[in-house]
């Protein structure tokens, strides 16, 4: 029988790993945690520090207009130590815990995007976020040293044949004189990949009568390294995001990081480290994003009439307008929950917490970005640039919905990372667990008293704690009907949709935890904030469980089948597929 993957084993302390077993653990959402004074202070200089030399420095309209970063900004960020937030002030750096790190990077992404993504790639995924993961050794004082010199760095993963793949193209060949690999191969979509000094490649070794995966430190000036282009997007434009090509580049043998796992993405130590540059990259995107869609959401609604009255007075423009504060309020709890004192030793505590950020996050910003659209109506579909010709306020909606579509391919595709989620985190706990069944199986306890939470707030915490055992339940069943871990594993959509139930517990949890702790510190109306939100996830939960519960499904693989093969769907071809016309 196969064996699921096993997650850091701290995570399962945490309270996203207990709801993962069944448990409601509202007394480990309390007391929410938050920053301390003093970090607080120095998080708000910081923030305002980066607001003020974006402002100097960046255009993010001209940036959007020319598709690519001013010239000398790289080196002016760099200067600033903006590329080193969380090390050591003795190198150059700020020395920033993870909250505040996010803080700044949400800030340069609020003010340009592909700025902000350039900082947090470097930061969350770059060679400053793995040097703490390198023994201690000639290789891990390298990597420090090119770092503390003010290389930019990135992670060249992704190939022509996907992101995901196992087994890697790009091969790295011992030399004949043992001293250094040869790295032959294509990466494409590095963020990063155009600008940096030194890359984190993943390449196929076979060596030693073994063939495993592992990370590789190239500096981009070696020879045989070129970047083929840079890819051109949807959205995020001047974010230099390239297509790399690696012909015999020479990488000393110190240089490698060899994986005892056999594959890189099996290294425990690196996993936290992925999950906490997920935050930074897309977190911090989704959350300026959405903050962007609720200002202009309400100067939209204040400045407009229509009939005589008030937008603001029509029942339906409340409620988008309450759903886009609440959302935005939804995932500002969930960022702090995630990143409050989650560093040094505590890191892997939160890591499920943050592997569920991702998706919540950018698919809460999909829905927020779309309602705003709607809101704004041909006021939003019509560009900025067209909007200030005319006097009107350039708001660049269409640049949010085209930015905000790629949070959810970027660090992983929705949908994968679901399934990968529910594999190595939601369902490694049931195979199989005696006490567990015990426990899930007898009577609940009752949950304590919280009288900083309202009548109908105290009602979806009650929901919620139901709503977990019901997924612990469902979990223990199927894991008894699937003895074989595989064979449950390959009902894809199956898994897909009880992570996203987790996720949908995870986040009215979160939420309802943090309205209780600032309602008693005298904000009563966040209170209302969580019941809105509340309300809307009950109604996607139960959509959810009635897809997981379904007794009779189409048959979607013959469906399919029939459709690749052309098997007589001549009636779904447009004239041009049959060939009227290219299309393109």
């Amino acid at each position: 029988m196969s064996q699921p993957l096993q997650p850091a084993a701290r995570s399962r302390e945490g309270f996203l790993g207990q709801l993962f077993g069944g448990r409601f653990r509202w007394d480990l959402l309390q007391p929410f945690p938050e920053q301390s004074p003093e970090e607080q202070r120095l998080g708000d200089a910081l923030v305002l520090e980066i607001q003020r030399f974006l402002k100097e420095h960046v255009d993010p309209a001209q940036v959007e207009r020319e598709g690519r970063l001013p010239p000398g900004l790289l080196n002016s960020l760099r200067g600033a130590g903006y590329f080193k937030l969380q090390m050591d002030p003795a190198v150059g750096g700020r020395g920033l815990s993870s909250l505040n790190a996010f803080r700044v990077i949400e800030m340069a992404m609020s003010w340009c995007l592909p700025v902000g993504y350039t900082l947090a790639l470097h930061n969350g995924l770059g060679a400053g976020a793995i040097v703490n993961a390198i023994p201690a050794g000639p290789l891990r004082e390298y990597v420090h040293g090119r770092i503390a010199q003010g290389a930019i760095s990135g992670w060249a993963d992704t190939e022509p044949t996907g992101a995901a793949s196992r087994r890697l193209s790009t091969l790295a060949t011992p030399t004949a004189d043992g001293k250094a690999y040869l790295l032959k191969g294509e990466k494409v979509y590095i963020g990063n990949g155009s600008i940096a000094d030194l890359l984190i490649v993943s390449a196929t070794v076979c060596e030693g009568g073994r063939e495993f995966v592992s990370l590789f430190f190239v500096e981009t000036a070696s020879p045989g390294f070129r970047v083929r282009r840079e890819h051109q997007l949807m959205g995020l434009r001047g974010f230099p995001i390239a297509a790399l090509g690696f012909d015999d580049v020479r990488v000393p043998r110190e240089q490698m990081l060899r994986m005892a796992e056999g594959h890189w993405r099996d290294t425990p130590l690196l996993e936290p480290i992925s999950a906490l540059g997920r935050m930074y990259t897309i977190v911090t995107a989704s959350l300026a994003t959405a903050k962007h869609c609720l200002r202009w959401s309400r100067e939209f609604v204040n400045r407009r009439r229509n009939n005589g009255r008030p937008l603001g007075d029509y029942d339906e423009i409340q409620r988008m307008v309450a759903s886009t504060a609440a959302e935005v309020f939804a995932l500002d709890s969930l960022a702090q929950w995630s990143l409050a004192g989650a560093d040094g030793a505590n890191l892997p505590l939160r890591w499920f917490e943050q592997v569920a950020a991702k998706n919540i996050a950018s698919l809460t910003c999909a829905r927020l970005a779309d309602r705003t659209m709607s809101l704004l109506a041909a006021e939003g579909y019509e560009t900025a640039v067209s909007k200030a010709s005319r006097g009107a306020p350039p708001i660049p909606m269409e640049r949010a919905v085209r930015d905000a579509r790629a949070f959810r391919i970027a660090g992983g595709v929705d949908f994968l990372v679901d399934h990968k989620a529910a594999r190595e985190g939601l369902f490694t706990l049931y195979y199989p667990s005696a006490a567990q069944a015990a426990e899930l199986e007898a009577p609940p306890a009752p949950l304590p008293e919280d009288k900083h939470l309202s009548g109908r707030n105290l009602e979806h915490r009650q929901a919620v704690a139901h709503e977990v055992r019901r997924l612990g339940l469902e979990c223990l069943e199927l894991s008894r009907r699937y003895p074989d871990v595989g064979v449950l594993y390959a009902r894809e959509r199956t898994l897909i949709l009880l992570n996203q139930v987790a996720n949908e517990l995870f986040t009215m949890s979160v939420t309802l935890a943090r309205a209780a702790a600032l309602t008693a510190r005298g904000q009563p109306h966040v209170g209302e904030l969580a019941d809105v939100y509340c309300t809307s996830a009950r109604y996607r939960l139960a959509d959810l469980w009635q897809q997981v519960n379904a007794e009779a499904e189409p048959d979607f693989a013959r469906a399919s089948g029939a459709w690749l093969a052309g098997d007589g769907l001549d009636l779904l071809l447009s004239d041009v597929d049959r060939g009227q016309g290219t299309g393109a």
